[in-house]
């Protein structure tokens, strides 16, 4: 379903406006950068966050031209936030990439309203898939959701770790609804509605202005309730998983270019044993590896939104961009922690939350084993070139003259 929304460019300008709206995103978000730390004290986002976002036109303009074409703006978005909060960030890109993302994609007339709502920040999205039995493995998963005699569905079963769930209005479900191994379908559910409830927050290592929660199910729903086809939930889900493993994936590039840019200042200006810390190569070289690393992951970031084609993005180059960057991103944060030594350590500057917050980024949205396994997937195909290549060597092998022949 397409936004009702206008933007005031169109697909092929989206580039063109990108310091624009990153100018803007900074114009917005300036009010909230003092209280990024209450944010992380107190465990939630405000939701007047969401709302100035959306009154603002942020999630209008980036779903208005679409997926693909409006990953510029959804890049920006989290490059500009992540290295403040990455909370913030994230919450903010599992709205717009995940909710609004497959309201806009999948829903119909029914989900409209939804949709106005959440393009608006009145309402304010997150996603359940995980669940106690498991994560990656989705096929396990023992939510359902059963037609009810007289219309309708119930919902049962139990989810954990949904980021944002605390300040969301509305939470998408992923729910078994069928017989088939691939039964299963998207609904989208307020949090209010009786027969949900939030179970309890877990304390977590980083990424803690966003809170994580667990829900519980027994509730009634309606066909209104219902996101796209029935049964067609897990190929949706998929999808829009790989739109927030690239959302992770720009936030960690953003990060390790903060933290690379704090290192390389402090080598510049600081000096140990008479001269610039800069000019000691075991740093300086150190430094370069780490850069490099970071810029390679952001070449593989970009390759994957070149590539997408229509509203889908290349599933491996997304997965190997997230597993590169995770390495790359946290990486560099170390060692900017390591060369600013006790300060680095403390929380007067933000490398220990940094330090923190990038660990989920190799479990969250995909884990680097499933990563890799997406990987191994698109690896694992006949290449006739490649197999005319080694039978050639193969044959040269097999004609040499032995060496008692000569």
């Amino acid at each position: 379903m397409s936004s009702t929304g206008t933007s005031a460019a169109g697909a092929q300008d989206v580039y063109d406006v990108h310091d624009v709206h990153r100018a803007r995103i900074r114009e917005v978000f300036d009010p909230f950068r003092g209280e990024t730390d209450a944010w992380e004290r107190d465990g939630h986002l405000p939701r007047e966050l969401f709302a100035t976002f959306g009154s603002a036109g942020f999630f209008r303009d980036r779903w208005a031209v679409g997926p693909a074409a409006g990953l510029p703006l959804a890049r920006a978005l989290v490059e500009e936030i992540s290295p403040v909060n990455a909370g913030a960030a994230l919450a903010l890109s599992i709205h717009s990439e995940l909710f609004v993302h497959a309201l806009h994609r999948y829903g119909t007339a029914r989900t409209a309203s939804t949709l106005e709502d959440a393009l608006a920040g009145r309402a304010i999205g997150c996603a359940a898939f995980t669940e106690p039995t498991g994560g990656s493995d989705l096929y396990a998963m023992r939510t359902r959701a059963e037609r009810v005699e007289g219309g309708g569905w119930h919902l049962t079963g139990e989810k954990r770790f949904t980021t944002n769930v605390g300040r969301a209005t509305h939470v998408m479900v992923l729910a078994r609804t069928g017989p088939g191994e691939n039964a299963f379908t998207l609904f989208v559910v307020p949090l209010d509605q009786p027969g949900v409830r939030i179970t309890r927050f877990f304390d977590t290592l980083g990424v803690r202005s966003a809170d994580t929660g667990g829900i519980e199910f027994d509730v009634r729903l309606t066909e209104d309730e219902v996101v796209g086809r029935v049964d067609a939930g897990l190929m949706y889900a998929l999808k829009l998983l790989d739109y927030e493993r690239l959302a992770a994936t720009v936030g960690l590039v953003a990060v390790g270019r903060a933290a690379l840019g704090m290192a390389a200042e402090h080598l510049r200006e600081r000096t140990q044993f008479g001269k610039r810390l800069f000019d000691h190569q075991a740093l300086a070289h150190r430094l370069a590896d780490r850069w490099a690393e970071v810029e390679a992951a952001a070449s593989l970031l970009d390759t994957a939104c070149r590539t997408a084609k229509g509203d889908h993005l290349p599933h491996h180059l997304v997965a190997a961009a997230k597993l590169v960057a995770a390495r790359a991103g946290s990486a560099a944060v170390d060692d900017t922690l390591q060369f600013l030594g006790a300060r680095g350590y403390t929380t007067d500057y933000p490398l220990e939350r940094m330090y923190r917050d990038a660990r989920l980024t190799r479990i969250g949205g995909g884990t680097d084993e499933m990563l890799r396994q997406i990987i191994c997937l698109h690896l694992d195909v006949p290449d006739a070139a490649a197999a005319a290549v080694l039978q050639e060597h193969e044959n040269r092998v097999h004609s040499t003259p032995s060496v008692s022949s000569r």
